[in-house]
């Protein structure tokens, strides 16, 4: 039997290898990712879990199981972008403001996704040497640490709940939501070459 998570993990393949591929995967397996492109991976970041977290937010009893005060990740990233002198921009806060609680399942898919990812991506942006001195304090890609296999399971049985009967809806939402990804990393490149105050 076809899960939702199986038909949201085959149907969205490529949209999500085409998303990671724009978020510099071959520069971070290579180490060699740079400053700029480390700011402007927070910065896309922050701009889509922010509008995620806003629309999540007008559905409380929607999404009361899904616990949403303990997956945040904006303070995460603002507190990352702090570091860099940098803020999250407001550049489209009203993405997901039409979208209804079952097409912000989709959205959510992706955002909880990132979290699977980022422990890699963690390892992998400790092997670019330019970004050392960036890393210190860094809170978004060290995730939820330990408890990522757990929080992915409970994510797994909500949206499998609350996707009930609306499986189409749902991964549809997940497609459209690796397009804004995509669309934030645009909108947020000349944020991510702001230079940096020499300390």
């Amino acid at each position: 039997m076809t899960t939702l998570l199986d038909r949201l993990r085959a149907e969205t393949r490529l949209s999500h290898e085409k998303t990671e591929h724009l978020l510099y995967s071959d520069d971070l397996r290579a180490g060699t990712l740079s400053p700029d492109a480390y700011r402007h991976l927070l910065l896309t970041h922050a701009a889509y879990h922010e509008a995620l977290e806003q629309a999540i937010d007008q559905h409380p009893d929607f999404f009361d199981a899904y616990k949403p005060d303990t997956r945040r990740k904006t303070p995460w990233l603002q507190a990352d972008l702090a570091q860099l002198q940098l803020v999250i921009p407001s550049l489209h806060p009203s993405v997901f403001a039409d979208w209804s609680p079952v097409q912000l399942l989709g959205a959510a898919y992706v955002g909880e996704g990132s979290m699977l990812g980022g422990k890699t991506v963690w390892l992998y942006l400790q092997q670019s040497p330019a970004l050392e001195p960036l890393l210190h304090k860094a809170r978004f890609y060290r995730g939820y640490g330990p408890e990522t296999g757990v929080k992915w399971k409970e994510f797994g049985a909500f949206i499998s709940q609350k996707g009930a009967g609306q499986a189409d809806l749902v991964v549809e939402a997940a497609g459209r939501a690796f397009q804004v990804y995509q669309e934030l990393f645009g909108q947020t490149q000349a944020d991510s070459r702001r230079e940096l105050p020499q300390a």
